[in-house]
């Protein structure tokens, strides 16, 4: 008797110091160095996460793009030995096509029009990627501009030269073709040492990321064009994710939107800094020539409506965001029409938790 009491009061013992929850882990990988502003903000943000959820999360991240391109991400994450990672829309291109509506080349022409339409059209993006067994977390994004070893004030100057390409973006590769020029598709994490190594005269990216990624470190000129749109994402397995409780499933969506929503505002407010911080780093400033954004602009939209008839993605997607884009230039047209100033940057509100279907959601890639 006295022998199974004592084993009865060890396993109370030892049921009493188990915790309650077994931690989940979820591993995730991005191409952002571990010591950026970015970096800094992730990894705040996973500290975060497991200190409100007693340790119930444990957001494992992978910097600097040591788990390799993202091709190889989505890899890792189809046999289990990662969970997540940071994207770009061309990423998801072959599934998701329609993600990469806004980063169609020469459309907006000013972040406040990107706003406006991001407000209006961010939720049935993040619905598409819930579609394909993904949640994420809220987009962020600025404006991509020129960065190169030559200096260009034009189509003239990059014909003939070797201008970098994601790896798998069609339509940059499509839009650069009707320009009458020849890309170099790579991975991003190869774009460091091609422009090193002269595999690559020009990219395309926005300031912010320039420097984090620290790509202007290899480069002599920036032009200030609004080329495209570009955002980046985290992904993380719906699968896995569903695993975690209600509450700590909240945790995530409120720390992880607040920095993607940090990242997005401060790399548009930021904008004009890190291209300070590019000419102070002796990177020369090269304006372009007068006439050639619209000159492009007209030869592009026309092209983005012929990729869109063709099915690379939905026409009914194309339009409706371009409808957005003229309802935003009338409002603006008025108030300048009446004395009014200009508004101050639009704030996205995205419900990026539990996002309400919509009437409209397009989410294949024709239509």
């Amino acid at each position: 008797m006295i022998k199974r009491l004592l084993m009865a009061t060890s396993l109370i013992a030892l049921i009493a110091v188990a915790p309650l929850q077994a931690a989940t882990q979820i591993k995730v990988a991005t191409i952002v160095p571990k010591a950026s502003a970015w970096g800094s903000k992730i990894d705040a943000a996973r500290s975060e996460i497991k200190s409100r959820t007693e340790g119930r999360v444990d957001l494992k991240v992978y910097y600097g793009g040591v788990q390799g391109h993202a091709a190889k991400v989505k890899q890792k994450i189809r046999i289990g030995q990662l969970h997540g990672g940071d994207f770009t829309p061309t990423d998801f291109q072959d599934k998701l096509p329609n993600l990469n509506i806004y980063g169609l080349p020469f459309v907006f022409e000013s972040i406040d029009e990107v706003n406006y339409v991001r407000a209006r059209m961010d939720e049935m993006l993040v619905k598409s990627l819930g579609d394909e067994g993904y949640v994420t977390f809220g987009f962020a994004g600025d404006f991509a501009i020129i960065l190169s070893n030559i200096p260009v004030r034009g189509l003239g100057d990059l014909r003939g030269r070797k201008v970098w390409l994601p790896e798998g973006d069609d339509i940059s590769d499509r839009a650069l073709k009707r320009l009458q020029l020849v890309p170099n598709s790579k991975p991003l994490s190869d774009v460091m040492t091609g422009l090193r190594t002269g595999l690559f005269d020009v990219v395309a990216v926005p300031p912010a990321a320039a420097v984090v990624l620290q790509w202007h470190t290899a480069v002599k000129y920036f032009t200030d064009m609004p080329v495209i749109y570009a955002m980046q994402f985290m992904a993380v397995q719906k699968r896995v994710f569903e695993k975690l409780s209600d509450t700590d499933q909240a945790v995530m969506y409120e720390v992880l939107g607040n920095v993607y929503a940090e990242i997005n505002s401060e790399s548009q407010k930021d904008a004009k800094n890190a291209k300070d911080a590019l000419i102070n780093s002796g990177i020369e400033s090269i304006d372009p020539d007068q006439g050639e954004f619209d000159r492009i602009r007209e030869v592009m939209t026309e092209n983005n409506r012929d990729m869109a008839t063709q099915g690379l993605f939905s026409l009914e997607l194309l339009e409706q965001m371009q409808q957005h884009i003229s309802d935003y230039r009338k409002i603006e047209s008025k108030k300048l029409a009446s004395g009014q100033n200009s508004p101050a940057e639009l704030e996205i509100i995205s419900d990026v938790k539990d996002p309400a279907p919509q009437s409209n959601v397009v989410t294949n890639g024709s239509h």
